[in-house]
């Protein structure tokens, strides 16, 4: 090695050594904030809580006229009464809605469970509920 390289080397070792100790902290920063916005705080976690609490996925096995959507309903009632079921209007059809699943996996088992009674059904996402 030549005088050039021994001295990067040196160089390096000793930045590096010394930048260890002076970019460290010993102790955590506290943060101290009014009571205003610990009040934001408290109000975004409710709301956040809320939303989520509001989102589930659903299966949607009919969207057409009153009478085929009353008929589904109940039959659906019969095939499975253990379940939530509910029916709905938009202008101008009626929807014949099913379960609130939380777990994706948990919503597709059930949907595929579904479809062999109701080929059509499908599965909503929470934001199109």
């Amino acid at each position: 090695m030549n005088q050039y390289s021994i001295l990067k080397t040196i160089t390096t070792g000793i930045f590096v050594a010394f930048s260890s100790t002076i970019s460290g902290q010993e102790q955590p920063s506290k943060i101290e904030t009014t009571p205003t916005v610990k009040a934001l705080i408290e109000r975004k976690i409710e709301v956040n809580k809320a939303v989520f609490e509001n989102q589930y996925y659903a299966i949607q096995l009919y969207y057409g006229n009153n009478t085929a959507a009353n008929r589904i309903l109940k039959e659906f009632k019969i095939n499975f009464p253990e379940w939530e079921a509910e029916l709905s209007f938009e202008t101008p059809n009626y929807k014949v809605r099913v379960g609130r699943f939380k777990d994706l996996n948990i919503a597709s088992q059930k949907l595929e469970e579904i479809r062999k009674y109701y080929p059509s059904a499908f599965l909503l996402e929470p934001n199109n509920l």
